[in-house]
């Protein structure tokens, strides 16, 4: 069903048209060159390092920029502050700087600004809230001002990759205004620089033409950026179908497909890097009669749950079926694991040749996306496994997961940097989440995570989720899916993450 303010928006839109509809809304301004756009989460503070909100870091990267990055199009880490980098041994990382570069204050970008960054966010006196990945970086030197010795506390292959999440800011940028100082002077390299806003509700970007050459980002093609945070979703839909706005994303899989095909607008989707998973208490942390130990119940669980009509009846779009425990783009990731298609009477004979013809009485925990829990609950519940719904709030579930008390787990993550080595360690590593408890499995991402050799790093990866697949330590679910409307005028460019990267839009 869809919410009150849809269906008046709707409807108020469809009598608009009547009468004419050779007549193209008005969405896209060419002659303006403006870009407007909306994001639902509310902003406090414009700096990534303070504010963890989604539209933080998707401002960011537009009037920021990174030593390295992720390419929008293929998940590949390139250079884009630091033109190239080497590691001279495992525990040292050495960056050479882009010359050439300006701050949007004409100032030039240097070496001194990447160490005042960095040494920033790594002083714990800076109380940096939203930056988990950094503990990795020991010390940082400036070698000349090109040129940059990153020290790291233990070899870390994902080093690059979380460079990419470090915008670098000006030397000295902190000192007067301290945490507020990018919500007052917004000044970084990247293709768009701030020309006013009003904090927690509208941001006007002003294309860079001073932006360096040669950079995987490039000047921007659209003029102006016109972001307006609007949380609600219906308001949001309701301004795109009257052509206050050019560009939305998060649309309801139901309203999006209600959306298409109005005169002038494109909706479309792409699967995005986020996960839907089940863990499996293969370790017997729960206790040792756990049926969870025996794989043949393990695999006749992953043959018991329909993911195809899951994706279908819940998240549609281009939302796919993960056979592995991550998302297929990532790197890392193969692509030749075990697959287990839905087969309830394939489930019901592992589960008697199991020992539990009659299936078991389980407890299945979950924090999010009711209706899947539910649906996974039902199909459990076809082939015998009467599953009682723990569905509490994450924090209380953790405690719980984390001391070995929950036998079956479903939940999602988002791998954040295109790589599976920023999240499998913590499910297949011997921490206190994993309930695999694998050694081996362990042994090979431990390693992965510590050789900067890129090709044996992702044969390791391989093997380690080849494993957890064939022993079905945990079940992958489905990718997620995201749904954007734009104007029919606008090609525009996202990420695996499902994340706008609007320098790369131009009007067609």
């Amino acid at each position: 069903m869809h919410s009150p303010k849809l269906r008046i928006a709707l409807a108020a839109f469809a009598i608009s048209l009547a009468g004419f509809m050779p007549v193209a809304p008005a969405f896209a301004d060419k002659s303006d060159d403006t870009l407007r756009v909306a994001l639902q989460i509310e902003i406090a503070n414009l700096d990534t390092y303070y504010d963890s909100a989604g539209s933080v870091s998707l401002l960011s990267r537009h009037i920021w920029d990174s030593l390295a990055y992720i390419d929008p199009a293929t998940s590949e880490l390139v250079p884009l502050l630091a033109e190239s980098y080497s590691f001279p041994n495992d525990k040292t990382l050495d960056l050479t700087l882009r010359q050439g570069v300006t701050f949007h204050d004409g100032s030039a970008f240097d070496a001194d600004d990447v160490v005042y960054t960095l040494n920033w966010i790594t002083n714990p006196d800076s109380k940096v809230k939203t930056i988990a990945d950094r503990k990795w970086i020991g010390s940082v030197e400036k070698i000349d001002a090109n040129h940059v010795r990153i020290h790291m506390t233990a070899p870390n292959a994902m080093a690059l990759r979380f460079l990419t999440s470090f915008p670098i800011y000006p030397s000295g940028i902190y000192d007067v205004d301290g945490v507020a100082a990018m919500n007052i002077h917004p000044i970084g390299t990247g293709p768009y620089k701030v020309a006013s806003m009003e904090t927690g509700n509208e941001y006007v970007l002003e294309r860079n033409n001073a932006y360096f050459a040669g950079g995987p980002k490039a000047t921007p093609a659209i003029k102006t950026l016109l972001v307006r945070i609007i949380p609600d979703g219906s308001t949001q839909i309701a301004e795109i179908l009257s052509g206050g706005l050019d560009w939305i994303y998060k649309v309801p899989a139901d309203q999006a497909s209600e959306m298409a095909g109005y005169n002038g607008l494109v909706v479309s989707s792409e699967a995005t890097s986020r996960l839907f998973y089940m863990l499996m208490d293969a370790a017997g942390r729960n206790g040792e009669d756990s049926p969870y130990k025996n794989i043949l119940v393990r695999q006749a669980i992953a043959h018991a749950i329909d993911r195809q009509a899951m994706v279908d009846a819940f998240v549609k779009g281009s939302a796919q079926v993960q056979d592995a425990f991550c998302f297929s783009g990532d790197f890392g990731c193969p692509q030749d694991t075990v697959r287990y298609d839905y087969d309830p009477a394939k489930a019901r004979t592992l589960l008697a040749e199991a020992g539990y013809p009659d299936g078991f009485e389980t407890n299945l925990s979950g924090w999010r996306d009711r209706p899947y829990v539910e649906a996974i609950m039902n199909f459990l519940g076809e082939v015998g496994i009467k599953a009682e719904i723990n569905y509490v709030k994450l924090a209380p579930l953790k405690e719980e997961w984390f001391a070995g008390q929950r036998p079956l787990i479903y939940g999602s993550i988002g791998s954040q940097v295109a790589d599976v080595g920023n999240f499998v360690p913590a499910f297949f590593g011997l921490t206190s989440r994993d309930l695999a408890q694998d050694s081996e499995v362990a042994g090979w991402i431990k390693q992965a995570n510590m050789t900067t050799d890129v090709e044996a790093r992702r044969e390791l990866l391989h093997m380690a989720l080849r494993k957890v697949a064939a022993e079905a330590y945990a079940l992958p679910l489905f990718s997620d899916n995201m749904n954007y409307a734009a104007s029919g005028d606008l090609e525009f460019v996202t990420d695996a993450g499902g994340n706008p990267h609007f320098y790369l839009a131009h009007w067609k």
